[in-house]
């Protein structure tokens, strides 16, 4: 049996631990106690622990595990004055691992990146052999990750990778209290007739997919690709603005918006380019993100509450 290593247990990481284990792989993953570990299936093997402490995620690493970092630290809102600490504390741990795993020789190092954040603002199509242009800490902080892996199995020869830059997932299981996308948070105040504070442009354009896809197009690069830097992203582009006229259609009633000007720069363009996903893997993501947001409300039994 195939063994894989998931590091970060919040939204994705347990998503792609049950999908794992679904394929018939020997899952564990390490990370905080959360929302989410409750909805691991019960052959999963979860460590709780401090992903930063390099001793207790090195017990655990063994010799031909894949390792699938889905850990994140920071987001799209922090700020510069952020860095300092994240540095000290992630950064530095980060490198450790990498000097781990390359030293354990596993199989393949598979990273979450953000096709979100690390193009910044393009009139262009993102495309993978694109320069990148961060405009915030978080796309930082992927760009560095990358780059150290590129380097670490260039300098090694020991460590075969997988860098999956990652736009919008949405759907499955997902807190809306954490606030980690806008559609599981503006259906959320749909079902409960509460406001929805909104920061940012509504004309901004992201490319959002459906978890479904989302798990398949990583399952497929992680298992089939090696050395690679793949786009996971449904290809298809949607204003915020259309998001939330489509919410509001499915649920059949207005969300009250209050709109509020963001501190911060916000992204204006974010529109990405999937064909070299679909070249290496065959697989082409298939929901339609009407299709994805009903699917989320007839989850969430909407109409029996409202």
């Amino acid at each position: 049996m195939k063994n894989v290593l998931i590091v970060g247990c919040g939204y994705l990481g347990s998503h792609i631990a049950n999908y794992f284990d679904q394929q018939g792989w020997n899952v564990k993953i390490a990370g905080k106690k959360s929302f989410y570990v409750e909805h691991l299936v019960s052959t999963i093997n979860f460590y709780e622990m401090d992903i930063t402490n390099s001793d207790l995620i090195n017990s655990i690493i063994e010799e031909n595990d894949m390792v699938i970092y889905a850990a994140g630290s920071i987001n799209a809102t922090n700020k510069f004055e952020d860095i300092a600490q994240d540095v000290s504390e992630n950064y530095l741990s980060f490198i450790n691992l990498l000097n781990e795993c390359s030293n354990k020789k596993i199989s393949k190092f598979i990273f979450l990146s953000s096709a979100g954040t690390v193009y910044g603002d393009t009139d262009k199509i993102a495309e993978e052999n694109d320069c990148l242009n961060p405009i915030n800490i978080y796309g930082l902080q992927k760009v560095y990750c990358e780059n150290l892996i590129k380097i670490k199995h260039y300098e090694s020869n020991n460590l075969p990778y997988v860098i999956l830059r990652i736009s919008n997932p949405y759907g499955g299981i997902q807190n809306p209290h954490k606030n980690q996308g806008i559609i599981p948070v503006l259906i959320d105040k749909a079902l409960y007739k509460e406001p929805f504070t909104f920061w940012g442009n509504v004309n901004s354009l992201r490319d959002f997919i459906y978890i479904d896809d989302f798990l398949a197009a990583t399952y497929l690069s992680a298992t089939t690709q090696i050395n690679e830097v793949i786009n996971i992203a449904s290809g298809t582009c949607t204003s915020i603005q259309r998001v939330i006229d489509i919410v509001q259609q499915r649920v059949g009633d207005v969300i009250k918006i209050v709109y509020k000007k963001s501190n911060n720069k916000v992204l204006m363009n974010n529109r990405i380019n999937n064909s070299k996903l679909i070249q290496l893997t065959g697989y082409s993501p298939l929901t339609l993100i009407e299709d994805g947001i009903f699917k989320m409300i007839k989850k969430s039994n909407i109409y029996d509450k409202m």
